[in-house]
C-alpha cells in the first residue's frame, strides 16, 4: 500500500520537504483529489498538536495566575509554546512541499 509510509509518523515527527515530496510523489498520481487527501493525511497530525498546544499554554497561564503553582504553569506554558512553534513548522513545510510538488507536475 503506497500510504503506509505516512501511517507510522506521530505527532513529533518532524517532517522535511524531501520527506514530503517522497509522500507525495508515492501516491503514484497527479489527481488533485488524491493529492490534496495525502496533504491532509500529511497535516493531521501536526493540526491536532497544534490544538494541544493552546490547551497546554491556557493551563500553563491559568496555573501561573495562581501565584502559588506558577512553578509548574511557567513550565507548562514554556512547553505549550514549543510545541505551537514545531507544529507550526510542520505544517509550514508540508504547505511548501505541496505548493512545489504541484508547480513541478507536468500539466
Amino acid at each position: 500500500m503506497a500510504l503506509a509510509s505516512t501511517e507510522m509518523t506521530g505527532p513529533f515527527t518532524k517532517l522535511d520537504k524531501q520527506s514530503v515530496l517522497g509522500t507525495l510523489k508515492s501516491t503514484g498520481t497527479r489527481d488533485p483529489d488524491v493529492l490534496h487527501a495525502q496533504k491532509q493525511r500529511l497535516l493531521g497530525p501536526s493540526k491536532n498538536l497544534k490544538m494541544v498546544s493552546y490547551v497546554v499554554m491556557g493551563c500553563g497561564i491559568l496555573l501561573t495566575l495562581t501565584i502559588v503553582a506558577a512553578f509548574a504553569g511557567i513550565p507548562f506554558a514554556l512547553f505549550g509554546l514549543w510545541i505551537w512553534r514545531f507544529s507550526s513548522k510542520n505544517i509550514a513545510t508540508v504547505e511548501a512541499a505541496y505548493s512545489e510538488y504541484l508547480a513541478s507536475a507536468p500539466a
